[in-house]
């Protein structure tokens, strides 16, 4: 026995039944650790360090300039009960959570994995056309956010708008003022364009994991193709979908810079996301510890979104 055994309460066993003290248990996983490590000082950099000062400048009154900038006051819980007494913070509210459902939800999860579906059948078949579409799909991806923003725009203008100047002309309907009377449709409409290649990629690829056999097996059992969907591809794709739930979720949470070219959240904060409104705060009305307070929120939001994701993904098929 080792001297201070007795007095020693922290402990292990091992499977073998022999007493493991915290030292043996980090000598034995050092290679892991050592290879864990840098992961996780990149973890804290830049994800729990900026959440962790974002919760304690939510709780001060710093700003981005004047004296409250250079000394700041601890002012508790002053900036939540601000925010919640804020009847726009709740339209606010009320706006991101349609986005995200119409948007991430309804819009990329539904159409990604419709997509990815067709492709991947459309490739088990060498159809051609299952490239040109994937192509076509992934170029509205790969466009910066700022350009997509700027496109939509003009396809929404008033006056000069391809959707009233030539689709709709075309079938003898008025023009449409889609910005002004169709903002939070408009602006869904404009992030599904051009966030859906993410879902369908991650689909796609998830499809070709999956065994052939699977579907022979139940198409001999007499399956139609709605049965061997719904019985053998969604259970299969369940792990996947809730992942790719969750950071479309986050990121749709996370966007600004699409609606601020649209609508700058307007008309009458019709189109006012969370993240759009903490930007707004921070950076333009340089309250950086009420807006601090917001993205608080925003994260809470998050995690709710991402608790349900993943109950979900563990739940049985």
């Amino acid at each position: 026995m080792r001297s201070g055994d007795a007095q020693s309460p922290l402990r292990f066993v091992s499977p073998a039944g022999r007493a493991l003290y915290p030292r043996d248990v980090v000598a034995r996983n050092s290679p892991y650790l050592l290879g864990v490590t840098p992961a996780a000082l990149l973890l804290t950099l830049f994800f729990i360090g900026p959440a962790l000062w974002a919760v304690y400048s939510s709780l001060t009154n710093l700003a981005l300039v004047g004296i409250d900038a250079a000394n700041p006051r601890f002012v508790g819980q002053d900036n939540y009960a601000r925010l919640f007494q804020d009847p726009d913070f709740w339209t606010v509210i009320r706006n991101s959570v349609t986005f995200v459902l119409g948007s991430a939800v309804i819009g990329q999860f539904v159409l990604g994995l419709s997509l990815a579906v067709l492709i991947d059948h459309a490739e088990r078949r060498g159809w051609r056309l299952a490239t040109l579409a994937y192509a076509a799909v992934l170029l509205a991806w790969v466009n910066p956010t700022l350009i997509a923003g700027y496109l939509w725009s003009a396809m929404f203008d008033f006056f000069f708008g391809s959707l009233n100047h030539v689709f709709l002309s075309a079938i003898g309907v008025g023009p449409v003022d889609w910005l002004g009377s169709f903002p939070m449709p408009s602006v869904i409409i404009a992030n599904v364009w051009r966030g859906t290649a993410f879902t369908m990629i991650i689909f796609l690829g998830a499809l070709k994991t999956i065994p052939p056999d699977i579907y022979e097996a139940a198409r001999i059992d007499g399956a139609n193709a709605w049965r061997r969907f719904w019985d053998h591809t969604l259970p299969s794709l369940r792990p996947i979908a809730a992942l790719t739930l969750l950071s479309i979720t986050m990121a749709t949470f996370g966007t600004f810079i699409l609606i601020q070219t649209l609508t700058n959240g307007g008309p009458n904060i019709a189109t006012e996301t969370i993240a759009l409104y903490a930007y707004q705060t921070a950076f333009q009305s340089y309250a950086i510890g009420y807006g601090s307070a917001i993205a608080v929120v925003m994260l809470g939001l998050n995690l709710i979104f991402a608790v349900f994701y993943l109950r979900w993904s563990r739940a049985r098929a």
